[in-house]
């Protein structure tokens, strides 16, 4: 349930070191991204999901380790609070099933994915955590340190929803893809996808019902992953630039377009990758260019339109892409802090 050319913004707040207010409203007038009315105050609102059918907005409070719900007002779309959940540390993303049944809430600091029943007016129940993943590379990690210093440690990162019953979620820390059933108000794991060591799964998007498409934040790669029997695999791996990872570049989000385009955002470097992929996962690269701004966190496609929200430069930035999803120039900068999240209303 959209409303055309509104849009939300989530970001930190000054707890996490940034200079977000909470939730904010914009619209697209024209090329230009206005602010449509004051913050909701939020502690840092990293992620946002939006009910498939209710005017039920949905915000991972990263700094809090909660889930929160707002209802949408009718009148100048202003947000009421339908209460909050408790998640595992540091919950990062947020998905709402396509029935609007559950929302599945994946936990950077530990590692659980948190499910969440969704009633009628569209508050949230009780959650039921996953355990954390297994390590699927322990002699491997026994040597090699994890990238930046951090604790080898299971730390899930995004959940996509398959369909109605089923939800995969990376694991930036033990480079996996896990995937579940929902049955019983409950997350089942039924399969999962290892992924090359170190390379740190963070986002992915699904092309088809037989193609995911991952980026990877350590080794700034697109990773194809086609279905194959009862489960899937890795099929193909490829660079997001010919010269990623440069030091200190990591790679954020990865959106698709129709046709098989993708872009994907690299902080550090500050700039967006173009690729593409076929119907079998086949992987080609088409270019980069600048994002316009510092540490391209997320970033949102509508045709010909990409939004880019720039976390460390506090603004988002406006591109018009060509044929080919490549920039033909920045034309138009918001003011916003620390922005993580754009979504369409």
């Amino acid at each position: 349930m959209t409303d055309g050319g509104a849009f939300w913004v989530g970001g930190y707040t000054p707890e996490m070191g940034g200079s977000s207010s909470g939730i904010s409203r914009w619209r697209a007038d024209g090329d230009t991204f206005v602010a449509a009315g004051p913050a909701h105050p939020t502690p840092s609102p990293s992620f946002l999901a939006r009910h498939p059918r209710l005017s039920v907005l949905y915000s991972a409070d990263e700094s809090a380790g909660t889930v929160s719900a707002f209802r949408i007002t009718a009148a100048g779309g202003e947000l009421s609070p339908l209460g909050s959940r408790p998640a595992g540390p540091a919950v990062c993303h947020v998905a709402v099933s396509p029935s609007g049944d559950h929302l599945a809430a994946t936990c950077w600091g530990d590692g659980t994915v948190a499910l969440y029943p969704i009633d009628p007016e569209g508050a949230l129940g009780e959650p039921v955590l996953t355990t954390p993943a297994e390590d699927p590379h322990p002699a491997l990690r026994a040597t090699t340190p994890p990238p930046a210093g951090l604790e080898a440690s299971s730390r899930a990162h995004m959940s996509l929803w398959l369909g109605p019953e089923e939800v995969v979620t990376t694991d930036l820390g033990y480079d996996l893809l896990r995937v579940f059933s929902v049955r019983d108000g409950r997350l089942h794991p039924t399969s999962t996808v290892e992924l090359p060591f170190g390379c740190g799964p963070r986002h992915l998007v699904a092309l088809s019902d037989d193609l995911l498409v991952v980026c990877t934040e350590y080794s700034c790669e697109a990773l194809s992953v086609v279905r194959d029997g009862a489960g899937r695999r890795l099929a193909a791996r490829l660079p997001l630039t010919p010269d990623s990872p440069q030091p200190g570049e990591t790679a954020a989000h990865i959106e698709a377009s129709p046709g098989g385009l993708l872009h994907v955002g690299l902080r550090g470097s500050d700039r967006i990758a173009v690729l593409r992929c076929d119907e079998a996962g086949a992987l080609a690269g088409i270019g980069a260019f600048a994002s316009g701004g510092s540490l391209p966190r997320h970033h949102a496609v509508e045709g010909r339109v990409l939004r880019v929200a720039h976390q460390g430069s506090d603004e988002i930035t406006t591109h018009r892409v060509d044929d080919g999803g490549l920039s033909t120039g920045v034309v138009d900068r918001a003011a916003v802090g620390s922005p993580t999240v754009i979504l369409a209303s």
